[in-house]
């Protein structure tokens, strides 16, 4: 599993996650599209793809859709605190 993520798709996982963290829900590829003023929705696909190839989503294809977020030992959802300039950053894991 790749980690390492572009800017773009990290915007959009970031993205992913505020969503199904607010609503319970996560965006459709129109929203995303909506979101980040992308022109495409087929450009929106390929970066859930590739989001999906490095190992942090899965992409349901059924009519009904579906993003849903890999949770594994090795990456963690954490809520950052503090001031990031000043390198005072704390960590808190999510339950």
């Amino acid at each position: 599993m790749n980690q390492y993520l572009t800017d773009r798709q990290q915007k959009i996982l970031d993205f992913i996650t505020r969503e199904i963290d607010r609503s319970g829900i996560a965006p459709n590829t129109e929203q995303i599209a909506s979101e980040f003023e992308i022109p495409s929705l087929n450009r929106v696909t390929q970066y859930l793809h590739a989001l999906e190839g490095k190992g942090w989503i899965t992409c349901n294809a059924a009519p009904q859709g579906g993003i849903a977020l890999v949770e594994n030992g090795n990456s963690y959802r954490l809520a950052v605190c503090g001031d990031i300039e000043d390198r005072r950053v704390a960590f808190k894991k999510r339950s």
